[in-house]
């Protein structure tokens, strides 16, 4: 399908959407703060309640935890070509990774493979918490 005839087809199924199955995949998803196209998606209440109750499964990688291991779950890049490098180095959903910076740049660890990302990148990959092997 082309990338307009998905759009569309999106669009659609989001206005059907019960407000349970919006917050349920809002919730799954970590409450991303953008879309894949980086607008910014407004908070809804189940953001507000999962802030004060329960922590998200999936989290950006600017906010992962230092020296965690997670899974990477999906990626929304701004630019479509980001995702064609990223796979080339192996950051890919379904990949574990371990962060062990932040600043100057984030530095994960991909299998054998070191990167450096700057902040941007980093803010468009989204990963869930997994226990090290």
């Amino acid at each position: 399908m082309s990338e307009a005839t998905t759009e569309l087809q999106a669009c659609e199924l989001e206005h059907i959407l019960s407000p349970e199955a919006t917050d349920s995949v809002c919730t799954l998803l970590g409450h991303p703060p953008t879309c894949p196209h980086g607008k910014p998606i407004p908070p809804g209440p189940c953001c507000d309640a999962s802030r004060r109750s329960v922590l998200p499964l999936v989290t950006g990688l600017r906010t992962f935890e230092l020296g965690a291991t997670g899974r990477i779950v999906f990626i929304a890049p701004k630019f479509h070509d980001r995702m064609d490098r990223l796979a080339a180095l192996g950051v890919v959903p379904g990949s574990e990774l371990r962060l062990h910076q932040r600043a100057p740049s984030y530095v994960i660890e991909i299998g054998e493979t070191t990167i450096a990302l700057d902040a941007e990148i980093a803010g468009e990959i989204y990963v869930k918490p997994v226990e090290p092997r």
